[in-house]
């Protein structure tokens, strides 16, 4: 089978690293738990501004080194391991972000030994890009796991066959109920932990 998984936010810890640069910047609270972000936006749940935002992110393009690859993971080796046993029976595994270049080698490279050094894995592929519908569709994913509602909709509209799963955070939570009871969405699935998803899959095969 083929399987995608997104990165940010799902396996990696992107709010907060983002939130230490901005820390060194501003001064502001450092971001402990993922279950703090409220919001897709953070000028809507922490003090962060939108022109702070801006000039953490001209921070990190110009100036933070190897971004990508320095954050830290959201799940456990648990979780990794049985990520890496996916590719041991010769499933397809693909990670399908909306990174982009920072400072420092390009977010192919860098997510790529990221992958490498907390995975294991070996044999995989990496596509950063925001248009994640025909991404997935190119691929001929089965199954995506995702924490952007927005994302996840692109992706359905483009009429895949693959099986979509939002992975519930407090972020997206706006959403959940909406999909659980919308009989147009009702493909997308939710999910509260890649270990569930994980399940799903083992259960497929």
């Amino acid at each position: 089978m083929n399987i995608a998984f997104d990165c940010d936010g799902v396996i990696s810890y992107f709010h907060s690293i983002f939130s230490k640069v901005a820390n060194e910047l501003f001064g502001i609270p450092i971001v402990e738990d993922i279950n703090e972000v409220k919001s897709y936006l953070w000028d809507e749940w922490h003090p962060l501004s939108k022109k702070q935002v801006n000039n953490t992110w001209r921070k990190i393009d110009e100036d933070v080194y190897e971004f990508w690859y320095s954050m830290e993971p959201l799940v456990d080796s648990s979780v990794f391991k049985r990520i890496k046993t996916l590719e041991e029976n010769n499933h397809k595994l693909f990670f399908v972000t909306s990174r982009r270049d920072t400072a420092g080698r390009n977010v192919i490279a860098q997510t790529n030994d990221w992958i490498r050094n907390h995975i294991g894995l070996t044999n995989f592929s990496i596509i950063p890009s925001e248009k994640k519908g025909k991404i997935i569709e190119g691929i001929n994913a089965d199954y995506f796991i995702e924490d952007c509602v927005e994302n996840l909709l692109e992706v359905f509209h483009q009429g895949t066959k693959c099986k979509l799963f939002l992975l519930a955070r407090p972020y997206n939570n706006f959403a959940i109920e909406f999909l659980k009871k919308s009989h147009k969405y009702r493909t997308i699935n939710i999910v509260y932990s890649v270990d569930a998803f994980l399940d799903i899959i083992e259960n497929a095969t």
